[in-house]
């Protein structure tokens, strides 16, 4: 009897994984198919979407899962509240397709293709080619490799040691874990989606090889939420005559974004140090333009991206490694 208890316990983390994850896909399901083209219909369930990111502050397995959780819940959001800006009728199928995915299928270059619109017009970038399914596959293999270490680094080698080298550990190995993870995540993400027919448009750009601060966020570092972020937050004021402006809602936007699933996986106090690595990138911003970084030589361009990118992200690197360590701290307990 005590066995087959200890056994129904071992298995609640990976039904409670089941049940949440197989219920926002079925919740981003249900509000596809409740989105149409009747207004009420689209902002209604943009409404249910934005009232049911409290959800992940009730869940009590593990902040990995409520990280999850609030990320998965958090995407459908800002996609419904994208399709209830669209002026285009979109079929249900296009609809759950779009909720379910992580880029926007609007800028997928397949199904422009099919429907006859080769064109970009919101400039955004479209991958041209059609890069080798295997060649993804390895390519997502290899960051994983990088990654895999880094994170047993910061989280099981690092607290072994004496300050402050357990410290200095902890954030360059998680700094390594978070830009790996992130390359083998959207490499694995776009083999998928190619897998399946589709071809996304860029979702990253090799961001190590970013000249400036500008440019790796601009232009290189997650082209996913960044395309989303300048059509949301930058352009609508750009347009205006006020750039400068949009340049601070989308980092705002940014930060916000990250304090929510933050804030349900560990609480305000992290969600803060995370929101507050996006508001840095502000003043950097002001100074790379006031020391007309730009006109520096390459190189010293270069060691100033990531320099500072660096220097500043153990805001980032700390929240993001105590969510991952508080999954392990649950398997270690369940072993």
């Amino acid at each position: 009897m005590l066995r087959l208890a200890l056994d129904g316990l071992i298995l609640t983390p990976a039904l409670s994984w089941i049940t949440w994850i197989g219920a926002c896909f079925g919740f981003a399901t249900a509000l596809g198919l409740l989105s149409g083209a009747a207004p009420w219909r689209r902002w209604l369930s943009a409404g249910l979407a934005v009232l049911a990111l409290a959800t992940p502050f009730a869940i009590h397995q593990g902040p990995v899962l409520r990280a999850a959780v609030a990320l998965e819940l958090l995407w459908v959001c800002v996609k419904l509240i994208g399709l209830a800006r669209d002026r285009t009728t979109r079929p249900p199928g296009f609809r759950v397709l779009q909720l379910l995915v992580l880029h926007d299928l609007r800028q997928d270059g397949a199904l422009r293709q099919r429907s006859g619109d080769r064109g970009d017009g919101a400039g955004r970038l479209v991958r041209p080619g059609s890069r080798p399914l295997l060649l993804l596959l390895l390519v997502a293999c290899l960051w994983g490799a990088v990654a895999a270490p880094a994170l047993w680094l910061a989280l099981f080698v690092a607290p072994t040691l004496s300050a402050p080298s357990d410290w200095l550990l902890r954030c360059a190995a998680g700094l390594v874990f978070a830009y790996a993870g992130v390359e083998g995540a959207l490499g694995l993400f776009e083999l998928v989606y190619r897998a399946c027919g589709l071809r996304p448009p860029v979702l990253h750009r090799h961001p190590i090889l970013a000249t400036s601060i500008a440019e790796f966020w601009g232009r290189r570092w997650n082209r996913i939420v960044g395309s989303w972020l300048f059509a949301t937050f930058y352009q609508p004021l750009a347009v205006r005559g006020r750039p400068l402006w949009g340049l601070a809602a989308a980092f705002a936007g940014s930060a916000m974004l990250h304090l929510y699933f933050t804030w349900a996986a560990l609480g305000l106090g992290p969600a803060l140090y995370m929101a507050t690595f996006f508001l840095a990138q502000l003043p950097l911003l002001w100074l790379e333009q006031r020391l007309r970084q730009s006109r520096w030589p390459k190189l010293a361009r270069r060691l100033w991206t990531l320099a500072w990118l660096a220097l500043v992200s153990p805001l980032f690197v700390e929240p993001m490694l105590d969510i991952l360590a508080g999954g392990f701290d649950l398997i270690g307990k369940l072993g």
